[in-house]
C-alpha cells in the first residue's frame, strides 16, 4: 500500500505536509508517493483559484487561513518556514526538474533542497538563472539534467501527471489518494494516518 501525494513546490501547504510525512511513514510503515503536477494546470482544468485570490473578498477568511497555518506550524515545530517574498513563484521548470531528478536518482535530495530554498531561505527559484546556479550545487551530470528538463518526454510527463490528478478528483494541492479515497489539505494528514493504520 502507498499514499499518492499530488505535489507542487508552489504550495506552502505542500511544504508543511512534506515536513510532517516522514513521521507518518515511520509510524505506519507506509510510503508516500510524490506525483509531481502543475498546480496552475490543475486550477485551470478545474476552474479553481489560489486561496489568496479566491478568498480575497471574504471578510476574515484569509486572516483565518493565517491563524490555521500558524497552528499547524506550532504543532509540528516548523519554525524555519518563511513565506517567500516572490510568491507566487512559477514552478514549471522546478516540477520538470523533479521528474528528471527522479530519473537520475536524486529526487529526494532535490525535493528537500528546493523546498528549503523556497520556503525557508526565500530564494526565487522561478528565476531561470537562479535555478541554474542552484542545480549546479548537486553532484550530477548537469548537462544531462538541463537537456532533459526541456525535453518533450519530460514536458509530456508533467502534462500527463497533471491531467491524471484532475481525472482522479484533484482540484488543488496538497491532495492525497489512499487507494481510491481522496483527501485534500494538510489538516487531513491526521485522518490519513488513522485510515492507514486501520487498513494495515
Amino acid at each position: 500500500m502507498k499514499v499518492d501525494f499530488i505535489f507542487d513546490f508552489a504550495s506552502p501547504n505542500a511544504y508543511c505536509c512534506h515536513k510532517v510525512i516522514p513521521e507518518i511513514q515511520d509510524r505506519t510503515g507506509i510510503k508516500f508517493n510524490y506525483i509531481h503536477c502543475l498546480l496552475g494546470g490543475i486550477f485551470k482544468l478545474t476552474n479553481n483559484q489560489a486561496p489568496m485570490i479566491q478568498f480575497s473578498e471574504i471578510k476574515n477568511k484569509l486572516d483565518y487561513e493565517g491563524i490555521e497555518m500558524e497552528r499547524f506550524m506550532k504543532k509540528h515545530n516548523l519554525d524555519k518556514f518563511k513565506m517567500n517574498s516572490n510568491f507566487p513563484i512559477t514552478t514549471v521548470s522546478l516540477q520538470r526538474g523533479a521528474l528528471v531528478a527522479e530519473e537520475m536518482g536524486f529526487v529526494e535530495e532535490y525535493r528537500d533542497k528546493v523546498l528549503q530554498a523556497m520556503w525557508e531561505d526565500d530564494i526565487n527559484l522561478g528565476d531561470q538563472e537562479i535555478l541554474m546556479n542552484f542545480v549546479k550545487e548537486f553532484d550530477i551530470d548537469h548537462d544531462h539534467f538541463f537537456n532533459e528538463i526541456t525535453s518533450e518526454d519530460i514536458k509530456q510527463q508533467l502534462f500527463d501527471n497533471t491531467n491524471m490528478a484532475v481525472e482522479r478528483g484533484s482540484f488543488g494541492v496538497p491532495t492525497f489518494f489512499v487507494n481510491d479515497q481522496i483527501f485534500f489539505g494538510k489538516d487531513k494528514l491526521v485522518e490519513i494516518e488513522e485510515n492507514l493504520l486501520t487498513l494495515k
